[in-house]
């Protein structure tokens, strides 16, 4: 395989990301331009409310372009989509603020987000079959850890970008060149795959399949997907999210050294996603994702419980925890989803099951586990959903990993 392939699987991870992330972290800077005659709490809940908006496309784009994938090839997929961000990244740099135009400012930003976890959804999968794809598969486990690890570097790269433009007081008019340069790199990523060759699947001629046929064949694996895509996104929202307006509630620590924090527990995220990699190639993917679960079921209600006023130390060790938990069971996870479905209809299925777990099971667990908290009052609450979602995942993961073994073994009986 070219390495200028594997460079730009790992690169255009590593911008979708980047630009994804940068609504999320620049939204409390970007609410008065948006919605200046709002009060600064109303602006604030409308620009936070344009997120999920635009997570609501995903579901649609990951079968606009798993289908393209499948069917017409995947870089002709993979140069769609990173098309798109590009555009969208300087559409939202040159968008005017509601000084200048009214109501069309927040429209415009409306659709920018729309657009873009619309193509998002088809890189993000996308990239790793590809990546995969022409990789010898006693790699892929440390591929794909690799791969993630690309995700995480791109949101750290959006929040360090944001917090270098905040502490130089140069934030407000430096936002654009944000986007201008993720625009300008999706822009250069793009024009790398369009001049790639592509792997063996995709030069064989095959018809152009039926959507709906593709996902009632593959129901139970799509919930499969569903249900291990979201466990793993939940993973991420416990240990970086939840934690960041948990902690200042129950300690006298400040959000503020909570955000700092979260820098930090990003960097290890980025380094242990590798070693896992590399331990999934050593003792299984399987053993290593079971693991996770195991790990989160037995730990979380004890670890939860030695936050109330814990000192710092204490509170880092947790998070530390949180982390390499999430880290173990997303090392292998795109190796792991691969092997799951045949190349003909990988992508679409993958692509569909990635974003629907991860915005209906994933993406509701800090909400839900902060309105547990309020209900009850009780700190052993907070992880009920997560270790619901854990138990869940250990039991289809335990029972789809014994019928491969006994499937495997009745091949070689014969």
């Amino acid at each position: 395989m070219s390495r200028s392939l594997t460079t730009s699987a790992f690169l255009g991870n590593f911008f979708e990301h980047y630009d994804t992330a940068l609504f999320s972290f620049l939204s409390p800077f970007l609410a008065p331009l948006i919605f200046p005659e709002k009060d600064p709490l109303t602006a604030l809940i409308l620009t936070y409310a344009l997120i999920p908006l635009g997570m609501l496309a995903r579901p649609f784009g990951s079968l606009v372009f798993g289908y393209i994938g499948d069917n017409y090839g995947r870089k002709k997929a993979l140069v769609f989509t990173f098309s798109g961000m590009s555009i969208v990244s300087f559409m939202i740099a040159f968008s005017p603020t509601y000084a200048s135009a009214g109501l069309l400012a927040p429209l415009i930003f409306c659709i920018g987000r729309i657009l873009q976890n619309f193509c998002a959804a088809g890189e993000s999968v996308g990239g790793a079959i590809f990546l995969l794809e022409n990789h010898t598969t006693r790699r892929h486990d440390f591929l794909s850890s690799l791969y993630s690890a690309s995700t995480i570097g791109g949101i750290l790269a959006a929040s360090l970008s944001v917090s270098w433009l905040y502490y130089s007081n140069f934030l407000q008019p430096g936002w654009r060149l944000l986007y201008l340069f993720g625009g300008l790199m999706t822009l250069i990523v793009c024009f790398m795959r369009s001049m790639q060759e592509n792997n063996n699947f995709l030069t064989k001629k095959q018809e152009p399949y039926n959507l709906l046929e593709v996902i009632n064949l593959y129901k139970f694996k799509l919930l499969l997907i569903m249900i291990s895509t979201g466990f793993s996104y939940a993973n991420y929202c416990m240990a970086l999210i939840l934690m960041n307006g948990l902690i200042p509630l129950i300690t006298p620590y400040s959000s503020e050294k909570m955000m700092g924090m979260n820098t930090a527990l990003l960097a290890l995220d980025f380094i242990a996603l590798p070693f896992f990699g590399w331990l999934s190639d050593k003792i299984g993917r399987e053993k290593l994702m079971l693991g996770s679960c195991l790990a989160i079921i037995l730990t979380s209600l004890p670890l939860f419980l030695f936050l109330k006023g814990a000192s710092l130390v204490t509170i880092i060790g947790i998070r530390i925890l949180f982390v390499l938990f999430g880290v173990a069971f997303a090392a292998p996870l795109h190796a792991w989803l691969q092997q799951l479905l045949p190349p003909y209809c990988r992508y679409v299925i993958i692509s569909l099951g990635y974003a629907l777990g991860s915005q209906l099971f994933g993406g509701p667990t800090v909400a839900l586990s902060l309105w547990v908290f309020q209900k009850t009052g009780s700190l052993l609450s907070i992880p009920i959903y997560w270790i619901s979602l854990a138990l869940v995942c250990f039991i289809v993961l335990f029972l789809h990993f014994v019928k491969r073994g006994a499937t495997q073994k009745t091949v070689y009986s014969q």
